[in-house]
């Protein structure tokens, strides 16, 4: 899952660059946010099971 949210960042990210999109850099703030904080949670072997 980690590892799907940082493709999307990358791949937004990327594209904001090359292509020069008005993609508000909030978006891709929260897209590493999210990424980051699930690369932690899976280095560490956290799991967050619905009830």
């Amino acid at each position: 899952m980690s590892r799907l949210f940082l493709a999307l960042f990358l791949i937004v990210f990327g594209l904001n660059l090359v292509l020069g999109l008005a993609i508000p850099v909030w978006v891709s703030g929260v897209l590493a946010l999210i990424a980051g904080v699930l690369l932690i949670m899976e280095q560490f072997r956290l799991r967050v099971d619905p009830k």
